[in-house]
């Protein structure tokens, strides 16, 4: 045993220390520590918006960067912050598009269902009448007397539940507006602090590796520099792949729909073009509220339109997909499943978006751990096992 280092003893138990009393308030004060770090969201949420737009939107500036500095020779400066509005303008661009499109197509869907309903309410009733099959007067006493008993509960509901609630649902309303508020606020602040990131991305990324070489050990600064890497390889890979994945699928809806006159095409094109980003779940997300809306015209078209999606689902899944996609994550069927329930599970349609290429780090993380221990322990059996598995694959 050395000698005794009082500092480093000193040290060690003022740290220990801190991280007691930091435990202790967190446990004693939680409502305390919500409301800090709700306020501490609040503020830096314009840089999150910021870096989230700016990775985003990097590769296109930097495609558009390309393509200018063949065009525009001698000024490296003006051609970056030239290619990094272009990209800006582009992105305001796709969303106007994309709002121009959708926005008078929801009005006008909105106004043909409601000029719809009446009909298919006659429509269901007439066939009804339709139908001939004997009943006795008990049997007609006993559905009328069914049908006035749940007439009257949905008055009582009306008059005793909904109508008390209404005050509740302007104030969600007003406060649902707030909250559009500040995300536009956000996302426009979000949107030049992106500017000022792409402009200078090379030099912010070289701070971030200075900063992290400064303070950390080497070893642990080149594996937080590897592991950065291969998240930036799985998320850019897995997003764009399903973004242009996705518009294709979203071309080949609208093709299809527009070729059988179905209604409310561009409309549905868009669900079903932009719920496909979700993996598994997201074709049958896109397709339940689009076979809904044919299915207030056109019963047949409905059948029809769902019959297309599962063929078109099964083409993305075996040909379109894999063919743009790849094996970017490296994960099986099954992880991939597991990932997007249980991140969709803590953090909604987002942790849906993001499960996958998030597990497929964790994943990576977890593999090269059990590896390097199996390593250590010299359990040469498991790892030549392990690497025949992984080629037969």
């Amino acid at each position: 045993m050395g000698p005794f280092d009082q500092k480093k003893f000193l040290i060690n138990v003022a740290m220990a220390t801190a991280v007691i009393c930091f435990v202790i308030l967190l446990f004693f004060r939680t409502s305390f520590f919500v409301g800090v770090f709700s306020k501490l969201i609040s503020i830096i949420a314009p840089f999150i918006y910021g870096a989230v737009i700016a990775y985003l939107l990097h590769p296109v500036s930097t495609l558009i960067e390309k393509l200018l500095s063949k065009l525009i020779h001698g000024n490296k400066g003006m051609v970056r912050m030239l290619s990094v509005i272009l990209a800006v303008i582009l992105m305001f661009v796709i969303i106007g598009l994309l709002l121009v499109a959708v926005i008078p197509e929801l009005i006008t869907s909105i106004s043909e269902l409601v000029r719809q309903l009446p009909h298919a309410v006659d429509q269901f009733e007439k066939w009804m009448d339709s139908l001939q099959f004997p009943a006795s007067e008990e049997t007609v006493d006993s559905i009328q007397s069914t049908l006035d008993a749940i007439t009257k509960y949905v008055q009582n509901y009306l008059q005793t539940s909904i109508l008390p609630q209404l005050k509740n649902v302007m104030t969600s309303m007003t406060s649902g507006f707030a909250g559009f508020i500040g995300v536009l606020k956000n996302f426009i602040l979000g949107t030049i602090i992106s500017i000022y990131l792409l402009g200078s991305w090379e030099k912010f990324s070289f701070q971030i590796k200075m900063i992290t070489y400064a303070l950390l050990p080497r070893n642990i600064a080149d594996w937080i520099k590897k592991e950065v890497r291969l998240t930036d390889e799985k998320f850019s890979g897995f997003i764009y792949g399903k973004l242009i994945d996705s518009f294709i699928i979203g071309v080949l809806c609208f093709i299809f729909v527009s070729l059988t006159k179905m209604p409310y095409a561009m409309l549905i094109s868009i669900i079903v073009g932009v719920t496909n980003i979700i993996p598994f779940f997201g074709p049958y997300l896109g397709a339940i509220p689009s076979a809904i809306l044919i299915l207030t015209v056109s019963p047949a078209k409905c059948i029809i339109f769902i019959i297309f999606v599962i063929i078109l689902q099964q083409v993305d899944g075996n040909v379109i997909g894999p063919h743009i996609l790849g094996d970017r994550l490296g994960l099986s069927a099954f992880w991939i499943l597991f990932s997007i329930l249980f991140f969709g599970a803590i953090w909604g349609v987002g942790g849906m978006l993001v499960g996958a290429p998030l597990f497929a780090v964790l994943y990576d993380l977890a593999r090269d751990f059990i590896l390097e221990n199996l390593h250590k322990k010299n359990e040469r059996d498991i790892l030549k096992t392990y690497e025949e598995r992984k080629k037969a694959e």
